[in-house]
């Protein structure tokens, strides 16, 4: 399935859509999972301009109006994993999921992996001016999941 702002109607022939053509209804139901970075200076740092509700969750607290720079010099192992997944959006303009364990949940957590995938936007095919990320946690790793398996993943979710 391809992500509600990467269909064509949106990006039309450009690499990637941009975030100004995007709306907060139009991404209403990935915005609890989904996080806006802001490109600073063609990356020279990333600020968080929206941070949904189960991020916020997920990570305790919220990002928003942070920059990655702020964040490397509290959390310099965290910092430097955003700066790198960021970067790899940034500089290739491709976007790609990145998936497996969460490092920063204790051990007897519900949600010990996680799936995310980043997608570069820009208002031109030259550069990456923002990025939407959006991530899940979960508590098995349904990638390695019979479909069967999943199903039953997914009624759990809903309750």
């Amino acid at each position: 399935m391809t992500p509600c702002c990467w269909r064509k109607g949106l990006r039309g022939r450009r690499r990637f859509p941009a975030r100004a053509d995007m709306t907060l209804r139009g991404l209403a139901p990935i915005l609890p999972y989904a996080v806006i970075v802001s490109v600073i200076d063609g990356g020279a740092d990333f600020e968080f301009r929206y941070v949904g509700e189960a991020q916020r969750e997920a990570f305790k607290t919220s990002f928003k109006g942070l920059r990655v720079s702020q964040i490397e010099s509290v959390l310099p192992e965290l910092g430097e994993m955003l700066r790198d997944v960021y970067e790899q959006a940034r500089a290739t303009g491709t976007p790609f999921i990145v998936r497996g364990r969460v490092d920063h949940e204790p051990a007897n957590s519900k949600f010990l992996y996680h799936e995310t995938v980043f997608l570069p936007l820009g208002a031109s095919d030259a550069a990456v001016d923002h990025l939407l990320v959006v991530g899940v946690q979960i508590p098995t790793p349904f990638w390695d999941l019979k479909a069967d398996d999943l199903i039953v993943l997914s009624d759990k979710a809903q309750a």
